[in-house]
Protein backbone atom coordinates (compact mmCIF):
# COMPACT_ATOMS: atom_id res chain seq x y z
CA UNK A 1 0.00 0.00 0.00
CA UNK A 2 1.39 3.49 -0.83
CA UNK A 3 4.18 2.26 -3.33
CA UNK A 4 2.51 3.88 -6.36
CA UNK A 5 2.18 6.97 -4.58
CA UNK A 6 6.00 6.80 -2.95
CA UNK A 7 7.67 6.34 -6.08
CA UNK A 8 5.42 9.45 -7.66
CA UNK A 9 6.67 11.63 -5.08
CA UNK A 10 9.98 10.31 -4.79
CA UNK A 11 10.41 11.08 -8.48
CA UNK A 12 9.08 14.22 -8.21
CA UNK A 13 11.38 14.86 -5.27
CA UNK A 14 14.24 14.50 -8.11
CA UNK A 15 12.88 17.28 -10.74
CA UNK A 16 14.88 20.04 -8.33
CA UNK A 17 18.46 18.07 -8.59
CA UNK A 18 17.60 17.65 -12.60
CA UNK A 19 16.61 21.22 -12.87
CA UNK A 20 19.32 22.32 -11.19
CA UNK A 21 21.67 20.43 -13.36
CA UNK A 22 20.18 21.46 -16.43
CA UNK A 23 20.58 25.00 -15.71
CA UNK A 24 24.33 24.59 -14.99
CA UNK A 25 24.83 22.92 -18.67
CA UNK A 26 22.37 25.84 -20.47
CA UNK A 27 23.54 28.57 -18.45
CA UNK A 28 26.72 31.03 -19.53
CA UNK A 29 29.44 29.76 -17.64
CA UNK A 30 30.07 32.26 -14.76
CA UNK A 31 31.64 31.78 -11.95
CA UNK A 32 29.21 33.56 -9.71
CA UNK A 33 25.95 31.67 -11.43
CA UNK A 34 27.84 28.30 -10.85
CA UNK A 35 28.32 29.07 -7.27
CA UNK A 36 24.53 30.67 -6.88
CA UNK A 37 23.39 27.11 -8.53
CA UNK A 38 25.74 24.93 -6.69
CA UNK A 39 24.90 26.48 -3.56
CA UNK A 40 20.99 25.97 -4.35
CA UNK A 41 21.79 22.41 -4.87
CA UNK A 42 23.64 21.63 -1.77
CA UNK A 43 20.97 23.20 0.61
CA UNK A 44 18.38 20.69 -1.30
CA UNK A 45 20.50 18.14 -1.14
CA UNK A 46 20.73 18.93 2.37
CA UNK A 47 17.02 18.81 3.24
CA UNK A 48 16.78 16.20 1.80
CA UNK A 49 19.67 14.08 3.10
CA UNK A 50 17.95 15.10 6.38
CA UNK A 51 14.63 13.67 5.23
CA UNK A 52 16.27 10.28 4.39
CA UNK A 53 17.72 10.45 7.75
CA UNK A 54 14.30 11.03 8.99
CA UNK A 55 12.43 8.07 7.46
CA UNK A 56 15.35 5.96 8.37
CA UNK A 57 15.31 6.97 12.16
CA UNK A 58 11.50 6.15 11.97
CA UNK A 59 11.82 2.67 10.73
CA UNK A 60 14.34 1.61 13.32
CA UNK A 61 12.29 3.86 16.11
CA UNK A 62 9.38 1.37 14.66
CA UNK A 63 11.32 -1.77 14.89
CA UNK A 64 13.37 -1.56 17.50
CA UNK A 65 11.78 -4.47 18.86
CA UNK A 66 13.84 -6.24 16.21
CA UNK A 67 17.72 -4.81 16.14
CA UNK A 68 19.66 -5.95 19.21
CA UNK A 69 21.54 -2.74 19.40
CA UNK A 70 19.71 0.49 18.44
CA UNK A 71 21.87 2.93 18.94
CA UNK A 72 24.51 2.28 16.01
CA UNK A 73 21.81 2.34 13.59
CA UNK A 74 20.03 5.77 15.07
CA UNK A 75 24.07 6.60 15.23
CA UNK A 76 24.07 5.88 11.48
CA UNK A 77 21.01 7.85 10.34
CA UNK A 78 21.92 10.90 11.85
CA UNK A 79 25.30 11.05 10.15
CA UNK A 80 24.04 12.04 6.83
CA UNK A 81 22.40 14.89 7.47
CA UNK A 82 25.11 16.51 9.63
CA UNK A 83 27.61 15.58 6.86
CA UNK A 84 25.13 17.38 4.26
CA UNK A 85 25.19 20.49 6.96
CA UNK A 86 28.52 20.22 6.41
CA UNK A 87 28.44 20.47 3.14
CA UNK A 88 26.22 23.58 3.94
CA UNK A 89 29.33 25.21 6.04
CA UNK A 90 31.75 24.30 3.58
CA UNK A 91 29.66 26.27 0.59
CA UNK A 92 33.05 28.28 -0.17
CA UNK A 93 34.56 25.11 -1.15
CA UNK A 94 31.61 23.82 -3.60
CA UNK A 95 34.01 20.78 -4.58
CA UNK A 96 34.46 19.85 -0.58
CA UNK A 97 30.42 21.02 -0.25
CA UNK A 98 29.22 18.54 -3.41
CA UNK A 99 31.71 15.67 -2.37
CA UNK A 100 30.17 16.02 1.31
CA UNK A 101 26.90 15.79 -0.69
CA UNK A 102 27.86 12.53 -2.29
CA UNK A 103 29.43 11.34 0.99
CA UNK A 104 25.96 12.15 2.72
CA UNK A 105 23.62 10.12 0.13
CA UNK A 106 26.30 6.93 -0.11
CA UNK A 107 26.14 6.45 3.68
CA UNK A 108 22.30 6.94 3.37
CA UNK A 109 21.75 4.02 0.54
CA UNK A 110 24.10 1.75 2.22
CA UNK A 111 22.09 2.23 5.11
CA UNK A 112 19.32 1.49 3.64
CA UNK A 113 20.34 -1.47 1.90
CA UNK A 114 21.67 -2.92 5.32
CA UNK A 115 18.31 -1.42 6.99
CA UNK A 116 16.73 -4.38 4.29
CA UNK A 117 19.02 -6.47 4.22
CA UNK A 118 20.37 -7.33 8.16
CA UNK A 119 17.50 -5.70 9.97
CA UNK A 120 14.62 -6.58 7.79
CA UNK A 121 12.74 -3.77 8.66
CA UNK A 122 11.73 -2.39 5.36
CA UNK A 123 10.12 -4.14 2.21
CA UNK A 124 11.77 -4.54 -0.94
CA UNK A 125 9.86 -2.45 -2.81
CA UNK A 126 10.97 0.55 -0.40
CA UNK A 127 14.46 -0.31 -0.60
CA UNK A 128 14.21 -1.13 -4.45
CA UNK A 129 13.13 2.91 -4.54
CA UNK A 130 15.40 4.28 -2.32
CA UNK A 131 18.76 2.85 -3.79
CA UNK A 132 17.16 3.81 -7.22
CA UNK A 133 16.72 7.69 -5.88
CA UNK A 134 19.63 7.71 -4.28
CA UNK A 135 21.26 6.51 -6.89
CA UNK A 136 20.14 8.96 -9.48
CA UNK A 137 21.39 11.56 -7.07
CA UNK A 138 24.76 10.27 -6.89
CA UNK A 139 25.24 10.62 -10.30
CA UNK A 140 23.84 13.89 -10.59
CA UNK A 141 26.14 15.45 -8.14
CA UNK A 142 29.17 13.67 -9.55
CA UNK A 143 27.69 15.06 -12.96
CA UNK A 144 27.76 18.57 -10.80
CA UNK A 145 31.50 18.38 -10.04
CA UNK A 146 31.80 19.61 -14.10
CA UNK A 147 30.53 23.04 -12.98
CA UNK A 148 32.93 23.90 -10.39
CA UNK A 149 35.68 26.26 -11.27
Amino acid sequence: MGQKQSFILGGLGLIPFILILIACAISPPTEELYGLLLFIYVAYAAIISSFLGGIQWGLITAFADKIYYVFIPLFISVMPPLIAWAALLSIENLSLSLGLILISFLISAVHDYYLYQQQKISQLWFISMRISLSSIVIVITSLMFLFVF
